[in-house]
């Protein structure tokens, strides 16, 4: 009953409005009705208009960050590309000096050597070995000297596979070279790895003068370890009474970490 009393005033308002309409129509008022409802829908259009602007204005500016933010994210992978380009080519730079350099030293020597490429390494206080990408089928054995950076010995190989062997560096904790200090033919010992870090030799005789600095290199006293490769530099030196020999702590001349070629000698056969 509320209802259809309700649904018959709206009934009745409208055709109120209409009438009069019609009737201003008629009576020559259209022009003032106009006005007014002009007047009165004005205001309405306006904040329309005002918020259609508003509306376009956001989303251009939104269409406009989204579509800088996508320039930028293209923009940063270019730059992410070209870097990576540029390290590569960097690294390909480097490593054609480096064998450059690697081809000239052994051909002066006139040993017979085989390049290779690190492929892993075990870097840790358990042990100090790399693993390189040459082996058996190129004639590698376990014992050869494995060096770097023109005559630089880091290891010998331990272990040897099909197409790969596996190299202990001298500073693992198990290594063992037969050494000389500063060229000195009297001056022999065997250096041990220490704590996977650097290298300790045992055995020099006391009345040997032994300096810091002092340049260490193989003796030539090992099988397949040929004399003259550098090994590092004295770090220390130790030397008690009590002791019938002294030691020397030797710094590697090369960061083992950072090696990724390395050249292995081949003795010659007589």
């Amino acid at each position: 009953m509320l209802k259809f009393k309700f649904q018959r005033k709206i009934t009745v308002i409208i055709l109120v409005f209409c009438l009069i309409i019609i009737l201003s129509y008629y009576l020559g008022l259209s022009r003032l009705t106009t006005r007014y409802i002009t007047i009165f829908t004005n205001p309405i259009i306006a904040t329309a208009n005002y918020t259609a602007a508003a509306l376009s204005d956001f989303l251009a500016v939104y269409l406009a960050r989204a579509d800088l933010s996508k320039k930028n994210d293209d923009l940063n992978q270019k730059l992410i590309e070209l870097a990576k380009k540029n390290v590569a080519l960097e690294t390909l730079r480097q490593e054609n000096e480096w064998l450059k350099k690697e081809l000239k030293f052994f051909d002066e020597q006139k040993e017979n050597y085989l390049l290779a490429r690190v492929l892993g390494r075990n870097l840790d206080y358990a042990a100090s070995q790399i693993i390189i990408n040459q082996g058996l089928s190129r004639g590698l054995k376990p014992g050869l000297a494995v060096t770097t950076n023109q005559g630089i010995i880091i290891g010998k190989i331990s272990s040897v596979e099909e197409n790969i062997s596996h190299v202990r560096l001298l500073s693992d904790n198990v290594s063992k070279i037969a050494v000389t200090v500063a060229g000195d033919k009297s001056a022999l010992g065997i250096a041990q790895g220490l704590h996977n870090i650097n290298l300790k030799i045992d055995l020099l005789a006391k009345d040997i003068k032994i300096n810091e600095n002092d340049l260490v290199a193989t003796s030539g006293l090992e099988e397949n370890i040929p004399a003259g490769l550098i090994i590092g530099r004295v770090s220390k030196v130790e030397a008690t009474p009590e002791k019938y020999w002294q030691e020397a702590l030797v710094e590697p001349a090369v960061d083992y970490q950072n090696v990724r070629l390395v050249t292995v000698i081949i003795p010659q056969k007589n």
